[in-house]
């Protein structure tokens, strides 16, 4: 039997999510973090000075092309782009900007915003976008002057998020205001100015009290839709109406109310072949009293995760905050209402704040004038095993979080990573792709084009038998209901060890008590004639997968068993193989030794027979004299005969007269027939 085994086993899997363009985040004061590398590294080359919207786009190798507050928009040199000023976000604005590139145009993006007005909600510009050509300024990208803040809504809300669409070609940008969604799609063709618009629950109304500050918590909160695009939700800080602010004069009270009164969280289906949003689910009402500000989904798409403040009415100050969590969602619960589960509460700093999905599938939570992020470091766990830690990923100094993280669009973020092995030459190799998302096909070229047709294959799960040791790039393409990425990765493959053919039994006279002497390093050179090759025996399959218990004497050897299986290993730096072998003891044939001189001289003093005694351990021996009278006989208790009689005429003890005498060895095993011959007695 032959094993073929790792010595290194290493899980391949590249950091590869679809593609890159999220790799750098700029928010809050001068905040930033690299995701490029797969380990989020925080950063301080960012000129971001915001509250709250904030949006990155990075090309798909992870390379920083811009960044934008939706007001100002700076190049990848950190300086302000020709014509990036005056855009209308708006730094206040939940989700002041979000950044689309044009599909088959990978120098077009379009920024889309959304404005805010922290005095007057109804003073609001609404929804507009501003084209970025990446092709001006050098390469650095500039607005393009005739394509700057143009209109598509006179007033939305704070709400802003993007996905691909269906067929893969194409994105819906999608916000809300009331009970109304609106999605617009931008393809190759451009942006469709006609949006399709969704009316569902609930209403959240523009309050229109003169009190200023008031009517804009209501239109506080982000959307996200999933990286599958299936599901959307929507989290409002607040939901009230204007009769609950008649009489109220004084501006703190006011204020203090519209934050208190609690908000609304819903959960819709997301059809992203149409835009269309439907089915509303609460999950969380003004009836529950939580304001939710953030949202995000889990990289699996499994779970949601919403952030929820709890705050008492003051008149003192405009809000008092009791306590914030962050809750959790099962998106496969019968009743996703009624999966809500308490991920981690505190009333340490001010909670509210976003939370956003990084390329290293920990969604980082924004904390008010905080110098670190907080983390929910394993998403994809159900409940408290998420692990939400507080304020543990540390800012560079002088960099402070407010309420916003950069927004990107969600399908941007989608898990999708090739599994595959290190392994030997020789093995054929198993590839499949590890991802939430729903896959339609895969294309994949395993980079060996020595292999010819076999080089590339369309399955969803393919093996590859590669053609050479060498380090090898993996690339796939592939399409989900959302989108087409490519992902790659880089095994090596090792080369294998040489093994010669060798004798499958080794067979060895027994010594007696079923024992014997093998040298087992016949074994060893018969298989391996390579110096940069290691070959150890075990007398366990088990050990000698795990390289423990090596037999230490292997020229050596004393076998267990008359017939007993072993194992070698043949090794070079990288690879092993496994296999077994026989030994076994054998009964060969005796040797006698016909001259006896029983002088005390310790030399022939007895019948000498080699490989007889405890070996052929029932045998019986007789001597006859030479007219045939029997004088003695013995077995394997007796010992050897010394020259007296024992048995018959002459059975006095004494020793014999000198002369030739006659033997039968009766050995009494199985295929043996009796042994018999003379010896001279001296």
């Amino acid at each position: 039997m032959k094993y073929f085994l790792y010595l290194l086993i290493f899980i391949s899997s590249a950091f590869a999510k679809a593609q890159l363009e999220s790799s750098f985040w700029y928010f809050g004061i001068n905040a930033g973090i690299d995701f490029s590398s797969g380990t989020a590294v925080a950063i301080d080359n960012g000129q971001l000075v915001t509250g709250e919207g904030c949006a990155t786009i990075s090309d798909q190798f992870g390379n920083l092309l811009f960044y934008t507050d939706g007001s100002l928009v700076y190049d990848a040199n950190h300086v302000i782009m020709p014509n990036g000023t005056g855009l209308k976000g708006n730094s206040s604005s939940t989700s002041s900007a979000i950044i689309v590139p044009l599909p088959g145009n990978p120098n077009i993006f379009y920024i889309f915003t959304v404005d805010t007005d922290d005095l007057v909600y109804r003073d609001t510009e609404g929804l507009h976008y501003s084209i970025v050509d990446m092709t001006l300024n050098g390469g650095t990208g500039d607005v393009d002057i005739s394509n700057k803040n143009i209109n598509l809504l006179p007033i939305t809300s704070e709400k802003l998020t993007a996905i691909s669409n269906a067929s893969g070609d194409g994105f819906w940008i999608i916000s809300q205001f009331e009970d109304r969604f609106f999605s617009y799609e931008l393809t190759a063709n451009g942006l469709s100015m006609t949006p399709v618009t969704s009316t569902v629950a609930p209403f959240i109304e523009l309050v229109t009290t003169p009190i200023t500050n008031v009517d804009v918590a209501a239109m506080r909160g982000y959307i996200k839709v999933n990286a599958r695009g299936n599901k959307l939700v929507a989290a409002h800080f607040s939901n009230n109406t204007t009769a609950e602010f008649t009489g109220i004069t004084d501006v703190l009270t006011a204020r203090s109310i519209a934050y208190a009164n609690g908000g609304e969280l819903y959960l819709y289906d997301f059809d992203n072949s149409n835009g269309v949003v439907s089915n509303p689910q609460p999950l969380l009402t003004r009836q529950d009293g939580g304001s939710i500000y953030g949202v995000e989904f889990s990289g699996n798409g499994q779970y949601l995760y919403a952030e929820v403040d709890y705050m008492n009415a003051s008149t003192s100050q405009v809000f008092d905050l009791i306590r914030g969590e962050i809750v959790q969602y099962d998106l496969t619960a019968v009743n996703v209402a009624n999966s809500a589960t308490l991920v981690h509460q505190d009333n340490i700093t001010p909670f509210r704040g976003a939370l956003q999905l990084g390329l290293d599938n920990k969604i980082y939570h924004s904390r008010f004038q905080q110098g670190e992020l907080s983390v929910i470091n394993n998403p994809d766990n159900a409940g408290v095993a998420a692990n939400y830690t507080f304020n543990s990923f540390p800012l560079t100094q002088n960099a402070t979080a407010w309420y916003g993280l950069p927004i990107f669009v969600q399908s941007f973020l989608l898990n999708g990573e090739i599994i595959a092995i290190d392994h030997c030459f020789g093995e054929e190799q198993d590839f499949n792709i590890n991802t939430s998302a729903s896959i339609v096909s895969i294309n994949w070229d395993f980079g060996d084009p020595n292999s010819g047709a076999n080089n590339i294959s369309s399955e969803l799960e393919p093996s590859h038998l590669f053609t050479a040791p060498g380090t090898y790039t993996i690339t796939a393409t592939v399409e989900t209901l959302n989108q087409i990425f490519t992902t790659t990765t880089t095994i090596i493959v090792f080369d294998a060890v040489m093994v010669n053919s060798f004798p499958e039994k080794l067979e060895v006279c027994e010594k007696g008590f079923d024992q014997a002497t093998f040298d087992l390093t016949l074994i060893s050179s018969a298989a391996s004639t390579s110096g940069n090759q290691m070959v150890n025996f075990y007398e366990q399959e088990e050990d000698a997968i795990l390289d423990v218990n090596r037999i230490t004497n292997p020229s050596s050897y004393i076998n267990q068993d008359r017939c007993q299986v072993l194992f070698f290993r043949v090794s070079n730096e990288n690879c092993f193989e496994i296999f077994s072998f026989e030994i076994c003891i054998e009964n060969c044939p005796i040797k006698v030794f016909n001259v006896l001189t029983p002088d005390g001289d310790g030399l022939n003093d007895t019948f000498i027979v080699s490989g007889l005694y405890n070996i052929y351990d029932k045998h019986k021996m007789h001597i006859f004299s030479r007219y045939g009278q029997k004088i003695w006989e013995g077995n394997n208790e007796t010992g050897s005969w010394n020259g007296t009689s024992n048995t018959g005429l002459f059975s006095t003890g004494s020793r014999l007269p000198t002369g030739t005498y006659f033997y039968v060895i009766e050995l009494n095993e199985p295929n043996t027939k009796p042994v018999a011959g003379y010896v001279y007695l001296q």
